[in-house]
Parts: C-alpha cells; sequence; structure tokens
C-alpha cells in the first residue's frame, strides 16, 4: 500500500500534524510525507492524505495550487483531508463560545470542494493548530483577542490519533492493484 501525505504548512503546525499521522500509518505499508509544493504526480500511491493550514478561510495557495495542478489524477484514489486552523472538531485557541458558533458556520474550503468534485474525500477534518504571540500582526492581533484567543499549542493528538486510526480502517478496503 503507498500511502501519499501532502501538506502545505505556514508555520509548521500543519507539518507537525501530517507527521503524526505518517507514524500512525508507517505499519499500513509504504507512506511518503512531502510538502504538497514538492508534489508533481500522484499516479504512483494508493490512496492520499492531504492537508493545509487555512488563512482567511482558505488553504494555502501551495496547496491549493498543487490540488489544480494535479488535476484529475486523484480520481479513482481515496482521499482523506485535514484543514488546520484556530478552530479543530475538538479544539480551539479561540474562545468556546466563540469556537461552537465558527464551527457551524465556516464552510469547507475551495479546494477540498474541488477534490470532491473529482475523487472519493472519504473524510475531512477541522483541526486546531498552534499560534504564538507573534503570528497574528497588528488589527489581527486585536481581533485574536477579542475573539478570546490565547496562544499556545491547541492540537488535540488524541483526536488526531483517532483519526488516523479510521483511516488505517479505511486503507484496509482499498485493492492492492489500483493506482
Amino acid at each position: 500500500m503507498s500511502v501519499l501525505i501532502g501538506y502545505a504548512t505556514a508555520r509548521g503546525s500543519t507539518r507537525g500534524i501530517a507527521e503524526r499521522i505518517a507514524v500512525g500509518l508507517e505499519s499500513r505499508g509504504a507512506v511518503e510525507l512531502r510538502a504538497l509544493g514538492d508534489v508533481a504526480s500522484v499516479r504512483t500511491y494508493e490512496a492520499l492524505i492531504v492537508g493545509s493550514a487555512i488563512h482567511n478561510g482558505q488553504w494555502l495557495p501551495e496547496a491549493s495550487d498543487a490540488i489544480d495542478r494535479l488535476g484529475t489524477e486523484p480520481e479513482g484514489r481515496p482521499v482523506w483531508a485535514f484543514s488546520v486552523s484556530s478552530i479543530g472538531a475538538t479544539s480551539t485557541i479561540l474562545s468556546p463560545r466563540v469556537a461552537a458558533y465558527l464551527r457551524r458556520v465556516t464552510p469547507e474550503p475551495r479546494a477540498v470542494q474541488n477534490l470532491r468534485s473529482i475523487t472519493d474525500v472519504r473524510d475531512h477534518r477541522f483541526f486546531a493548530g498552534a499560534i504564538a504571540s507573534g503570528d497574528w500582526a497588528g488589527i489581527g492581533r486585536i481581533v485574536f483577542r477579542l475573539m478570546g484567543g490565547h496562544y499556545g499549542d491547541a492540537r488535540d493528538w488524541v483526536d488526531v490519533d483517532a483519526w488516523t486510526e479510521r483511516i488505517r480502517e479505511g486503507l484496509v478496503d482499498i485493492p492492492r492493484d489500483q493506482g
């Protein structure tokens, strides 16, 4: 089983989550961890896991560009996607009230919607990342504080590991000669 874990990171949180997923899937077969900007083709992989940090509600340009560049190559391959921002499904760096509201109203990033239009996206998961005091500048820092933001690492490793286990279970159903 060959699995690509591709990611786009701004300050390392997304790469850290991708690395954790890779470790969790190593016993399943050949797992390759790569920055999405370095991925020229996915034809040799049987499954894909792709993720990006979110800025302004969308995946980073490096990730969106990779999805566009790959065109229909992911077609026929199972894909899992993850997005990393201030708010995850189980954790947040914002106040619980703000996070609950944003979880309800935040749409799926366009890059994930594009993937869904060409292949079987089995799941898309939101994870919270880490933020340091210098990460949001100027007015952003004020807005961050008004939303109850707190600096630190909000990655929920138990949630990442549970999601990875669901991927492991999903990989069992993939025929070995696919790709």
